[in-house]
């Protein structure tokens, strides 16, 4: 077996990536240790492109062991690995995130991103598999726009930490958990979770956070110099002069009223059906791909045109403006112990409390958490008919895990502790008409049902959803509550909750 081994100091600890032919039939791969925490990445790209797609096919995989905790985890009946864990899913949003801006977006080859967690002590596996998956992309030949590297900050007893522990993050005395990722003094992902911090101790580990992510860039950036492999190329099929004259023609007279006709989508899918309809009459051997590439080309650009020129959004409001609200606590059922309604534009949400003893709280045992009792839940449905769709209802999917945990991470510090309160609480947030910002929408639902149902919280929290449009040029315009094309288009998502 080949080894050659790279080694850089994080946080007191030792970061050593180490590259082996174990699995030298993936087009790149690592194992990444910090510690006494080991994962395992590799990256493929299929060899052809997969027709008929109209987004790009990343795929982000992570993969928990039970043998990474040392121990014999799942069932009496069931002793073997099933389905990933939500903390899992977590993890796997959060490399997927980081990852998929890095690419071109116009790709139809299938990517997929496997992480495997091989051993976990006190340090956080997830940091471990943003840096793994980028090292793995970065020395594979799969074309891609990295590296990228990421960080968690903490705040113990006054002071910043770089990378703390499970113990250290479970600590009273810790304010503050940021995980950030980015590269080239950007950062291209953040998540926190703070206990009422004001924003000059968030800028101010943000700062610390880009410092040691641009000394794990230097690291990375070594070992693609020295092992790295000479990217493939993908051709894009090229919009040709026809199709351009014909959308000139046809559709570019009509686009800017399409775009900008009120809140929502429907302007932009109809005048959509209209291009892709009269694209097919007359070019009916084409591939669609094109035609689909260059209407949202052309989207984009007056999107962000529109914003940054002239402060126009498509829905008429100004850049600072909040959407109309309204909110309801109670007076749903008499069965609920809590509910609220709250409404934000076209985006609708009704969540439901329910209060229980101790023993209700849920177990979790995890390769993460062994045996630990969860009393405050909550969770986020989002049914096809929430965007006027038509789709399988039941379970849930990485999105609904996703957007849960988000609206949780905002409460959590707001929740009384077990001695103030005993209950276990359970929150379910139903979005019941989405056009954006519906996890933000779940926290503001989330504490009126609280409220509703007299659980003594210490204050109430509210969420937004923030965007960008962003130019070539680096002149920009920040926009308040995005909805609709501002969110499929802008160039940023920046779910923001506080009290």
């Amino acid at each position: 077996m080949r080894t050659k081994e790279y080694s850089i100091e994080i946080g007191e600890k030792t970061l050593t990536a180490t590259f082996t032919d174990l699995a030298n039939q993936a087009d790149g791969s690592v194992i990444l240790k910090y510690g006494n925490t080991t994962v395992l990445a590799t990256a493929v790209m299929s060899k052809n492109k997969k027709e008929g797609l109209g987004y790009f096919p990343l795929t982000v995989d992570y993969e928990e062991k039970f043998y990474a905790v040392g121990a014999i985890l799942g069932s009496r009946f069931m002793r073997r690995e099933g389905k990933p864990s939500d903390e899992a899913i977590l993890s796997g949003r959060v490399v997927d995130r980081t990852i998929r801006p890095l690419f071109d977006q116009r790709i139809r080859n299938e990517v997929q991103v496997v992480v495997t967690v091989l051993s976990i002590d006190e340090d956080d596996p997830d940091i471990l598999a943003v840096i793994a998956s980028s090292i793995a992309l970065g020395t594979s030949d799969i074309p891609w726009n990295g590296p990228v590297s990421a960080v968690r900050i903490g705040k113990y007893n006054g002071d910043f930490v770089v990378n703390p522990t499970y113990n250290i993050r479970n600590n009273k005395e810790n304010e503050l958990d940021v995980l950030a990722c980015g590269k080239d003094g950007n950062l291209n992902m953040i998540e926190i979770g703070a206990s009422e911090s004001d924003e000059k101790t968030l800028s101010d580990a943000l700062e610390e956070a880009s410092k040691v992510i641009e000394k794990i860039q230097v690291f990375q950036k070594k070992i693609i110099s020295e092992i790295g492999k000479e990217r493939r190329i993908i051709k894009s099929e090229d919009y040709s002069e026809e199709l351009k004259k014909l959308f000139e023609k046809s559709i570019a007279s009509k686009l800017e009223d399409a775009v900008f006709m009120g809140p929502g989508k429907v302007g932009i899918h109809t005048l959509y059906d209209e291009w892709m309809s009269l694209f097919t009459d007359i070019f009916p051997e084409s591939s669609k791909n094109p035609a689909e590439d260059y209407f949202e080309k052309k989207v984009d650009e007056i999107l962000h045109s529109k914003a940054i020129d002239e402060n126009k959004r498509p829905d008429g409001r100004a850049m600072n403006e909040v959407r109309e609200l309204f909110a309801k606590a109670g007076g749903f059922s008499e069965i609920i112990h809590g509910t609220g309604i709250f409404y934000r534009g076209g985006t609708h949400i009704l969540s439901a409390l329910t209060l229980g003893g101790p023993g209700d709280s849920q177990i979790i045992d995890s390769i993460e958490s062994q045996n630990t009792e969860k009393r405050f839940i909550h969770h986020y449905n989002f049914p096809p008919y929430s965007v006027g769709e038509t789709g399988r209802v039941g379970g849930v999917n990485r999105r609904m895990i996703g957007h849960g945990a988000l609206a949780e991470k905002a409460l959590l510090p707001i929740i009384p502790t077990q001695e103030e309160f005993p209950y276990t609480i359970r929150i379910v947030s139903e979005v019941l008409a989405s056009n954006g910002s519906s996890s933000m929408g779940s926290v503001c639902g989330s504490t009126l049902a609280l409220m509703d149902g007299g659980v003594p919280i210490k204050k109430p929290v509210a969420g937004i959803a923030m965007g960008l449009m962003l130019n070539k040029k680096g002149e920009y315009k920040v926009l308040t509550d995005i909805q609709g094309p501002e969110d499929e288009h802008g160039d940023m998502d920046f779910k923001v909750a506080g009290t």
